[in-house]
C-alpha cells in the first residue's frame, strides 16, 4: 500500500492508501490520520471495495469517523457486529490513540454521526 498525501478543494487533507482514504483538517491532525491509515491496512480491515475514514479533533479529543454502506440500517446492526465495532474502538484505543479517550462514529456519506461506538 502506498501511502500519499493530497488537500481537498473542501479544505480537507487526506491520505490515500489503495482504496482507503483518510481525511483530516490540519496539521495537528496528520499524525493520528496517517495511523489510522496504517492500523486499516496492518490489521487487513481494508474491504477491496473503497472506504473513507476522517479523523478531527474537537473539543481536545479525537474523532474518528467511518462511512456506512447503508447508514439507515445502522441502528439495526446485529449484536455481533456492535461488539466487532467495541473490538475495533478497543483496539484503536491502545494502538492508535496510547490510551486516550476518543470517540469512533458510524456516519452517512457526509460525515453526520448514525451511530456512536460504546
Amino acid at each position: 500500500m502506498v501511502i500519499l498525501s493530497s488537500c481537498d478543494s473542501d479544505k480537507r487533507h487526506r491520505f490515500v492508501g489503495g482504496e482507503l482514504t483518510v481525511y483530516y483538517f490540519d496539521q495537528s491532525e496528520a499524525d493520528v490520520a496517517k495511523k489510522v491509515t496504517f492500523f486499516w491496512k496492518e490489521n487487513d480491515l481494508l474491504s477491496g471495495k473503497p472506504q473513507d475514514l476522517q479523523v478531527r479533533k474537537v473539543d481536545g479529543s479525537y474523532v474518528v469517523s467511518m462511512i456506512a454502506k447503508e447508514p439507515k440500517e445502522v441502528k439495526n446492526m446485529p449484536i455481533g457486529e456492535v461488539q466487532l465495532l467495541a473490538q475495533l474502538k478497543k483496539k484503536l484505543y491502545t494502538e492508535v490513540f496510547n490510551e486516550e479517550a476518543f470517540t469512533l462514529e458510524i456516519c452517512n456519506s457526509r460525515f453526520e454521526a448514525v451511530y456512536t461506538v460504546e
